[in-house]
């Protein structure tokens, strides 16, 4: 076995080691697992839209679709969220309807198409670019069998909360291409207009990333009890020592091929 495969079996260990298992998180169903790349079966989707009409999520799909996941009473980060993708919206030169249409689903399945509408009503009036049609932002709600189907698509697990009413979740905004090729997330409840863009034409371009997310995505983690995401600190340090020592290994076998590589001089003395 070669160094450079001995470093790399390290690597695996000691993040393998870092990674809490689901009994010891105790909070292992809530979160977001990123599915980048698979393609949704959009046509098997029916929801009721904010008149109470049923629609096949397919419907929506002419153009990219930015995804957010909410529901409508909820008490803490939902409405951060959304005023966050308001925000975004009204600082990109991108336009919702033209260049991509916005599409929010209530995963509470208790929540009605007025109550959908009554929220649409009122996040429409946020946007600054007030030419926008209705049909760019659409609010939809379902039964739970099928909030449970299109949430384990995409990746997003939530639990009820203690009180019975509410649900304890994280925070995520989906970008999906027009084929429902989930390509891109913007998890947490910040974020600024140039990755709003960035994903939008990677949405259009059906190209999926994921590098700077997975380092988000170790670096941070969702804590239900503030309901937000907090810096792992085990983790960071985790991180560095890996690098450290994947470059001080490299060094090493750098040296050693050097030496082995340089010319010796009669009497077998290097030069």
């Amino acid at each position: 076995m070669t160094q450079i495969e001995r470093l790399a079996l390290l690597l695996v260990a000691m993040t393998s080691a870092a990674a809490p298992s689901a009994g010891q998180q105790g909070v292992a169903e809530v979160g977001i697992d990123e599915r980048l790349g698979e393609v949704l079966p959009l046509e098997s989707f029916t929801f009721a839209d904010e008149d109470g009409n049923p629609i096949v999520l397919k419907e929506l799909f002419d153009r990219p679709v930015i995804l957010t996941l909410v529901y409508f009473r909820c008490p803490s980060i939902c409405t951060p969220l959304l005023q966050e993708l308001s925000r975004n919206v009204n600082n990109c030169d991108l336009a919702p309807g033209r260049d991509y249409r916005i599409v929010t689903i209530s995963f509470d399945p208790t929540e009605t198409p007025e109550l959908a509408r009554a929220k649409k009503k009122n996040f429409l009036a946020t946007l600054d670019k007030k030419d926008v049609s209705p049909d760019a932002w659409r609010w939809l709600t379902g039964n739970e069998q099928m909030i449970r189907r299109i949430t384990d698509a995409v990746g997003f697990r939530y639990v009820k909360d203690k009180n019975g009413v509410d649900y304890v979740h994280a925070a995520t905004v989906m970008f999906l291409s027009k084929d429902g090729k989930i390509v891109r997330y913007l998890n947490g409840v910040e974020f600024n207009p140039a990755d709003l863009k960035m994903a939008v034409i990677d949405a259009t371009q059906g190209r999926a990333r994921s590098f700077m997310r997975t380092v988000q995505a170790f670096c941070y983690a969702y804590d239900p009890t503030s309901r937000g995401y907090v810096l792992q600190f085990n983790r960071v340090i985790l991180g560095i020592t890996v690098l450290f020592v994947m470059g001080f290994g490299g060094f090493l076998l750098f040296r050693k091929n050097r030496r082995s590589e340089s010319p010796r001089k009669p009497g077998g003395e290097s030069t």
